[in-house]
């Protein structure tokens, strides 16, 4: 497992996170509608999330297990950054903050993510040696 490979991938997607949450909150019609921002969000995470956990895979070999580890630590390291930045320069409030479902809903959708990328692209990677 490639550690610093997978906090550099926490921190890439918690930027791509950031800006694109940022312009989905000034774009109108979009400002009070906060389902569709993260609706609009989630149907974004999917190339991005894959992107990543591609070029996280391009240097270690890819399995579901390091597919969900790698899940776990991008989760972990936008945690601290949200902790450490999103909500004390721009919330304001940790339980305003963490008591959004559909935040939960993003972070289980990139951890299933990473898993099946590491599952898919271990198809790919893997030699069968029984066929001769």
């Amino acid at each position: 497992m490639k550690y610093i490979r997978a906090i550099l991938l926490g921190i890439f997607l918690w930027i791509f996170i950031f800006i694109i949450v940022s312009i989905l909150m000034i774009v109108p019609g979009l400002k009070d509608q906060t389902f569709f921002r993260y609706l609009i969000l989630w149907v974004l995470l999917v190339p991005i999330v894959l992107f990543f956990a591609k070029w996280y895979f391009n240097m270690d070999e890819p399995t579901t297990k390091k597919g969900i580890v790698l899940g776990i630590i991008a989760l972990v390291v936008s945690g601290l950054l949200d902790v450490i930045i999103t909500v004390p320069l721009f919330i304001k409030s940790y339980s305003l903050f963490y008591s959004n479902i559909y935040m939960y809903i993003g972070m289980l959708e990139v951890l299933l993510l990473t898993t099946y990328a590491g599952y898919e692209f271990d198809g790919t990677y893997t030699v069968d040696t029984d066929k001769k």
